[in-house]
């Protein structure tokens, strides 16, 4: 496990556009958001769920059919799916290779046999491509076929979500796990330890071998019969993962390789990873991964101006509301939930490190030096950058590697999650907060560094 330093110089990254706006201005225009093919920043929970209904055997004509449903996740009442559903969201339900080809499969139209971007052999459609307003999906096999456990995924978009299903093949049981940022470094994956996705992981019995990529939450599943296997992360796969990138930024803290005993399931088998910050430091300072990212001065102007009615910005008032609710809508800290109609003000208040009140009407102090110190608060430098960040990714901004960016990002949520300190009351002194733990100052660094505060190609501020 790495020992925490505070390199010189330290930072680094972040962000994956999610949307293109067009609104330029006066000032630089902003600029074109990537397609976003990533994970959200937190625990998603996918809105749907593909329910498995029934199998049934017709003895006349000698086939099996399995019956799904896709509704919404955490319905109390059973049912069709609601909601803003398109052909953006895909259902696929595997075929194992234990499992005879499909006969037949409904509905027939957006509905395709073969292998998914993570990896999974099966049937898939394509949501909305046929008129099936109770979102009933089945496959038909040839003869009296078992049930057993399948995978199944929801995707939409462009979040990808594994789950277990019944299906054809009995016999089959599950291997399962997630790939994580391990914020505290115990080796042990925390509730706000964010996965890692599109990393391959590979289950074999030394004769054959699966691979699947993890999905937006950073889980994998795999489904096999009986027996002794191994569970692995390598180091060279397909140029479409995550993983050399993984083995060059990013350490990990758990083994990444390790025996499982198939029958009955096999679950927990996590692998934490944390980053290598004086790689990535390094990689920012010669131009490895060069940086488009706005410091957090930059933003600070665009907020005021917009504040004060300046149309002399990159960004008009209501884009950058829309930015702060979708950093809003994917945090998993407090200080990142902001009140309807004073969203612009509070965020430019996390910016200039003033104090700001949260939801549960108790303010915080985002104090630039703890008092008699003569250092800044590690944790409020942390939340600054981090928003900064956050800001460069939902704009487009940031590090060249977006996938990259879009991973220390879930690391900087996780790390500022674990280390939340007490609610400060404002108007006294010492109310600060003390924290000068050595991840955070490294974390609030490496953002910064992302934020093209120096070296790689940045902005500055």
């Amino acid at each position: 496990m790495r020992n925490w330093k505070r390199p010189p110089i330290i930072a680094v990254l972040f962000a994956i556009g999610l949307v293109a706006l067009a609104g330029c201005t006066q000032r630089e225009a902003p600029l074109m958001a990537p397609g976003d093919t990533s994970p959200l920043l937190s625990e998603a929970i996918s809105p749907y769920t593909l329910v498995f209904l029934s199998s049934d055997y017709d003895s006349e004509s000698d086939q099996t059919t399995f019956h799904y449903q896709l509704q919404n996740t955490g319905a109390v009442e059973p049912g069709p799916a609601t909601g803003v559903i398109g052909v953006f969201t895909n259902v696929l339900v595997e075929v194992p290779s234990c499992a005879p080809a499909p006969a037949s499969f409904s509905p027939p139209d957006g509905g395709n046999l073969g292998t998914n971007v993570n990896g999974i052999y099966g049937m898939e459609w394509g949501v909305g491509y046929d008129e099936n307003p109770d979102f009933l999906y089945s496959i038909t096999f040839p003869g009296d076929v078992p049930a057993g456990t399948v995978r199944g995924m929801v995707t939409r978009g462009g979040q990808h979500y594994l789950q277990s299903l019944t299906g054809p093949c009995e016999g089959s049981f599950t291997v399962s796990g997630t790939v994580f940022t391990d914020a505290d470094q115990d080796g042990f994956k925390g509730l706000t330890e964010l996965g890692l996705s599109d990393v391959t992981v590979t289950l074999t019995d030394g004769e054959t071998s699966q691979n699947v990529k993890t999905d937006s939450d950073g889980n994998y599943f795999f489904t096999a019969t009986t027996g002794t296997y191994t569970v692995e992360i390598d180091s060279l796969t397909a140029d479409s993962d995550f993983n050399e990138t993984l083995y060059q930024t990013w350490e990990a803290t758990t083994p990444t390789s390790r025996s499982v005993t198939v029958g009955p399931n096999s679950g927990g088998n996590n692998f934490g990873w944390e980053p290598d910050l004086d790689h990535i430091v390094n990689g920012i300072d010669n131009g490895t991964y060069p940086t488009t990212g706005k410091s957090y001065k930059w933003w600070r102007r665009e907020l005021d101006r917009a504040i004060r009615g300046n149309s002399n910005t990159a960004y008009t008032p209501a884009q950058l509301i829309d930015f702060i609710h979708q950093i809003e809508a994917i945090a998993l800290i407090d200080e990142y939930d902001f009140t309807p109609g004073h969203e612009l003000q509070e965020a430019y208040d996390i910016l200039n490190n003033h104090a700001f009140g949260d939801d549960d009407g108790v303010s915080i102090m985002l104090s630039t030096k703890i008092q008699d110190q003569g250092r800044h608060d590690a944790y409020a430098f942390l939340v600054r950058e981090l928003l900064t960040t956050e800001f460069n990714q939902v704009s487009g901004r940031g590090l060249s590697d977006l996938h990259l960016q879009l991973m220390l990002i879930n690391w900087g949520e996780g790390l500022l999650k674990s280390n939340t300190p007490a609610l400060q009351v404002i108007g006294e002194p010492g109310d600060q907060p003390n924290i000068l733990t050595s991840p955070l100052e490294d974390g609030g660094t490496i953002f910064k560094k992302a934020n093209g505060a120096t070296g790689g190609g940045g902005t500055g501020g």
